[in-house]
């Protein structure tokens, strides 16, 4: 049991910071929160090989590097909104 949720709490975080950006993109549209999104995304995509093809995603370095990559992305686009907030936000 320990396992399994092991497993699937990544990805069901990843889909619960993917619905809670939507609703946020929905009243704002917000580029940086649609490129929060998008990254959010590519890393469920990334986690989705090493789960049904770990063997093939460790033989290629390249996809931790995008990884990687991809929450840096996705963390460049949350605080970017932040700030965009921030900045609307002053009086």
């Amino acid at each position: 049991m320990a396992s399994l949720l092991q497993q699937v709490a990544p990805t069901v975080v990843s889909l619960m910071i993917i619905a809670a950006l939507a609703l946020l993109w929905r009243g704002s549209k917000s580029v940086w929160l649609l490129v929060a999104i998008v990254a959010e995304l590519a890393g469920l995509v990334f986690r989705a090989a090493f789960s049904f093809a770990p063997d093939v995603a460790r033989s290629m370095p390249l996809i931790l590097t995008m990884w990687s990559l991809a929450s840096f992305v996705f963390a460049v686009g949350l605080l970017g909104y932040a700030v965009e907030q921030s900045q609307k936000a002053k009086p």
